[in-house]
């Protein structure tokens, strides 16, 4: 009741407070310096892992940014969209740092997690940001609005958005280790269905408190385990309110 209670205080506040931070120059630049200064960190820490590596772990993701900002995510090839997904895997490497770690979870690398969780929840939004900056971009410079209506977005691209959401709340689950919680958020990306995502949000929360030993549930609080689940049961809440996440909607185009 706790985590559920803490997801949806969680769930207002974005829901209500960014979009209001956003709105203004201050906040957007603010988004921005967060999503850079954590691309920088991750950034660092994969080359230094090798450049091979690091570049496409980091690249392929930069290079849907890029794409999304020069021509819209609706017209972004699906190659694409996988191969950024495919890049993203990257709690294996933090999670095998984790799990290496003989003294426990070390500054060090709690610290990774946390930038990375970080990262996870400011990359969906600067994908929604720069799709809309293409999309300003069509209008006359003097009939330009500053904002576009909810109704006037491209609802392939926003579609997008909320894939990568949830895959992004998916590679949370696996950074905390948990990995029949990550099997049921796969399968709700599958299904495209709102029980799914409601099943895969109540699971991402659950895992944040209690723990199955043999036949008893045990209660913990482990700080990356209760970040990546609040995180992620607030992705799922937001699938479970859109209309688009439903496979029977009819886009123009696939996702």
């Amino acid at each position: 009741m706790r985590g559920l209670i803490m997801a949806e205080w969680l769930d207002k506040t974005i829901e209500e407070g960014v979009p209001e931070v956003v709105e203004n120059r201050l906040g957007r630049r603010l988004l921005y310096a967060v999503f850079w200064l954590t691309t920088a960190i991750l950034a660092f820490w994969f080359l230094s892992t090798g450049v091979v590596y690091g570049a496409f772990v980091m690249g392929a993701p930069l290079v849907l940014l890029l794409m999304t900002r020069l021509r819209g995510l609706g017209t972004v090839p699906r190659i694409v969209l996988v191969i950024a997904g495919l890049a993203a895997l990257v709690p294996t490497f933090f999670l095998g740092k984790y799990k290496a770690a003989e003294d426990g979870h070390t500054g060090l690398i709690l610290v990774g997690f946390l930038v990375f969780l970080i990262w996870g929840a400011a990359y969906p939004a600067m994908l929604d940001k720069f799709d809309e900056r293409f999309h300003l971009s069509q209008y006359p410079e003097e009939s330009r609005p500053r904002k576009l209506r909810k109704e006037d977005r491209h609802e392939l691209a926003m579609l997008r958005v909320l894939l990568v959401k949830l895959t992004m709340a998916t590679l949370a689950m696996l950074v905390a280790d948990a990995t029949i919680v990550a099997v049921l958020c796969v399968l709700a990306l599958l299904l495209r269905s709102r029980w799914s995502a409601m099943i895969a949000g109540l699971a991402c929360l659950l895992e944040t408190v209690v723990e199955i030993k043999g036949l008893s549930l045990v209660f913990k609080f482990d700080v990356v385990e209760v970040a990546a689940g609040l995180l992620a049961a607030s992705l799922w809440w937001d699938a479970v309110r859109d209309p688009l996440w439903d496979r029977r909607v009819q886009l123009e185009g696939r996702w």
